[in-house]
């Protein structure tokens, strides 16, 4: 987790280290001491005062944050954010979300929303244009750069529960498992995101390996019968401490009514769900 001195913070957000210092004995930013005394402010929390206080970014080049512009006007609606991907612009994609998640915008709210809206009418292009396919995987990968761009600022601490998850084996997705992982840690959970296409053996691999306090199967494509009974008969086996959930699209053909698995519909559900998980 990258520590920000008084002085950087203070640089990023164009105010005097005095002040930037009257803020944290106030209690308005918290801020670890080292061996020797100096003052560390972690960059998610920062990126916490920001967000609640409304500061404005002088140089978020001092924050990792290069592509963001203090000055710019990228489009305010969600089409904007779809006008990125389809043009494969992926600085704009990472400058739109991170303006609007300093603007107070949740995880969960940006990828319930324009992400979520976006990914899916590009995936309709391919059935009315001939590019559709090129520009779909084209997007695709401007999207995770967007997204793990954002998730690049916040880190959970290091002893908190960890979650793992993933897509059923057969399930191509990519982005909505990776969205669930950003959801997760961003209720203050460590994650381990297998991705799409997972088999049990793999997910059992992660349990025995991780010892997850929650597992979240993320199902965006149809499951033949055969793997979703092994699935679902290996979630339904796990022991009742761990936390179970499924979400996507074709979610509801895995739970089939099983008391022991979740069914959530969004993002803010699994956001909310995660911050309940004991620290």
């Amino acid at each position: 987790m990258r520590l920000l001195s008084p002085r950087e913070l203070a640089d990023a957000l164009g105010v005097s280290e005095s002040s930037l210092k009257r803020w944290v004995d106030a209690g308005k930013i918290t801020a670890a001491r080292t061996e020797g005394g100096h003052r560390k402010i972690a960059l998610p929390e920062a990126m916490r005062f920001i967000r609640e206080s409304g500061a404005p970014l002088a140089r978020p080049e001092l924050l990792g944050m290069g592509d963001f512009a203090p000055n710019a006007r990228s489009p305010r609606d969600e089409d904007g954010f779809r006008h990125y991907l389809l043009e494969g612009d992926a600085g704009g994609a990472r400058r739109w979300l991170v303006e609007r998640y300093l603007a107070g915008y949740t995880v969960a709210e940006l990828c319930d929303g324009p992400v979520k809206n976006a990914m899916h009418r590009i995936g309709e292009l391919w059935a009315h244009d001939a590019e559709g396919i090129f520009i779909e995987h084209r997007a695709t990968d401007t999207c995770l750069q967007a997204l793990a761009h954002l998730r690049s600022t916040f880190e959970p601490a290091p002893r908190v529960p960890i979650a793992i998850g993933g897509g059923p084996e057969d399930d191509p997705y990519i982005v909505p498992s990776f969205m669930a992982a950003m959801v997760v840690a961003a209720a203050g959970l460590r994650t381990v995101n297998l991705g799409p296409d997972t088999p049990v053996s793999a997910f059992e691999r992660a349990l025995a390996h991780h010892s997850p306090a929650l597992v979240w199967v993320s199902a965006s494509a149809q499951v033949p019968a055969a793997r979703a009974k092994e699935l679902v008969r290996w979630l339904v086996s796990l022991p009742p401490p761990i936390t179970v959930v499924i979400g996507g699209r074709r979610g509801s053909d895995l739970v089939s009514g099983h008391p022991r698995i979740q069914r959530l519909e969004t993002m803010a559900e699994l956001a909310r769900l995660a911050s309940t998980i004991e620290r």
